[in-house]
């Protein structure tokens, strides 16, 4: 047996598909992702294991292996895969981990040892309605960042000759540290202290950011939100989230968490919908038509006569289109409804009715009828 389940790591069975592999895949990498779990090194290593397990599950070739128990983990050095990095990392179509999210605004940043210097992230919960998850919409959201201090520049001096060079690190911003080892000498780098890393030394602070750099500010910006989104989705704005107090620092991100209001008739799975019609016991006999919601208003649609109780009706097309070109299907689950309260005039027409009816109108009663007499001969 394979000394790690993978399958249990992305809560999935071993005959789960190429699509169901991907489907729970998108929602634990979501889950434990590391821009919504700061300082969780419990989350950043789930994190890691979700990325193993579906690069695994995802290729056929080791999948096949996988199952057989032929995989060598000691060697095969997942354990330092880097969902970040390069390293031939696919995902089955992701060429990066974060195709999770859309990338709105363009313009993105490489996410290097250098994010420790970038703006923080900020997190903004935005509602939609179902209809629109399921088409997308153009939204306006207002929230406060941290911006670069107009008066000062963003430098947090006065003026130009409120700062100078750090001496400690000479402008860089970082400082070696040497340390001898049994197994030779090491050397690191790491922030300055002194000057906190933007390599200058601030002799007389500017009064609108008190030597910060950074002002409070209002953002108002127009988001547009692709079709097909989902609840608990989270969408990333590049660049668009805190400044960095750093020269050369990039902004964080805004990441937009999505909620959505279910709807009381349509439910959707995937690109697919659903919804459930409930139409009178005449209607089912004779057929006819009858109003289904889609996404683009009323559909009327034609059942036959002779209509059977929690039929479906595949109505191919009319689902879910979301931004690649994929489309989904509507299902329509029609559910034959006992009328209440009926009268004694109207139960006498439907027993006069009845006595009309013999059992090739109902194939069903009178293949269970014969089963019946079968089991007791």
């Amino acid at each position: 047996m394979p000394s790690k389940d993978y399958y249990k790591t992305l809560g999935i069975d071993k005959n789960a598909t190429e699509s169901d592999i991907k489907s729970a895949y998108r929602k634990m990498a979501k889950q434990y992702h590391p821009d919504l779990n700061p300082d969780n090194p419990q989350a950043a290593e789930k994190f890691k294991e979700v990325n193993e397990a579906y690069e695994v599950l995802s290729d056929k070739e080791k999948r096949a292996r996988y199952d057989r128990g032929e995989m060598d983990f000691d060697g095969a050095n997942y354990g330092g895969f880097n969902p970040f990095g390069g390293g031939g990392f696919s995902a089955g179509g992701f060429d990066d981990i974060f195709d999770i999210f859309s990338n709105f605004m363009g313009g993105g940043r490489s996410r290097s040892s250098s994010a420790a210097y970038n703006g923080s992230d900020i997190t903004y919960k935005i509602r939609l309605s179902f209809l629109e998850s399921c088409k997308g919409c153009s939204k306006e959201i207002s929230f406060s960042r941290m911006e670069k201090c107009p008066t000062c520049k963003g430098t947090g001096a006065k003026d130009e000759k409120s700062s100078k060079v750090c001496d400690k690190c000479n402008g860089t911003g970082q400082v070696q540290f040497v340390k001898d080892t049994i197994f030779g000498r090491s050397v690191s780098v790491k922030q300055c202290d002194a000057c906190g890393g933007t390599g200058r030394i601030i002799t007389d602070k500017c009064k609108d950011c008190r030597g910060t750099g950074l002002v409070n500010k209002k953002k108002v910006i127009s988001v547009h939100i692709p079709p097909g989104v989902e609840n608990g989705q989270v969408l990333t704005l590049r660049n668009q989230g805190n400044a960095s107090r750093y020269p050369n620092g990039f902004n964080g991100n805004v990441l937009l968490v999505i909620e959505v209001e279910p709807s009381t008739v349509l439910k959707r799975e995937n690109l697919d919908l659903y919804v459930e019609v409930p139409i009178s016991f005449s209607l089912a006999v004779r057929g006819g038509e009858i109003e289904v919601p889609t996404l683009n208003g009323k559909y009327i649609h034609k059942i036959p006569e002779g209509t059977k109780n929690n039929e479906v009706f595949r109505l191919r097309g009319m689902g879910i289109r979301n931004e690649r070109g994929s489309l989904g299907d509507l299902y329509v689950k029609v559910v034959v409804e006992v009328p209440k309260s009926v009268s004694k005039g109207d139960k006498d027409a439907i027993l006069e009715f009845e006595k009309n009816m013999s059992m090739r109108n109902y194939p069903n009663q009178q293949k269970y009828n014969e089963e019946i007499t079968k089991l007791y001969k």
